[in-house]
């Protein structure tokens, strides 16, 4: 997993039951400086994190972690 990755899924965690807009897990997974310099840095993690299905993604593209990895 690499290390944006394993910041989402720490940030995730802190919130199990809720969804969470990408581009608030853009803002807030790393720091804020990330996000300024490159506001879409979380879009390929996010994807390959749903993909493995480690999260999971409502109808709104907002996500949360699965049950499974809580």
């Amino acid at each position: 997993m690499t290390y944006e990755e394993t910041a989402i899924m720490e940030f995730l965690r802190g919130t199990p039951d809720c969804f969470v807009a990408r581009k608030e897990i853009a803002r807030k997974a790393l720091k804020r400086t990330v996000f300024e310099e490159n506001p879409q840095w979380a879009d390929a993690p996010l994807v390959s994190l749903t993909n493995r299905r480690l999260i999971e993604q409502n109808e709104n593209g907002h996500y949360r972690i699965l049950k499974s990895e809580r």
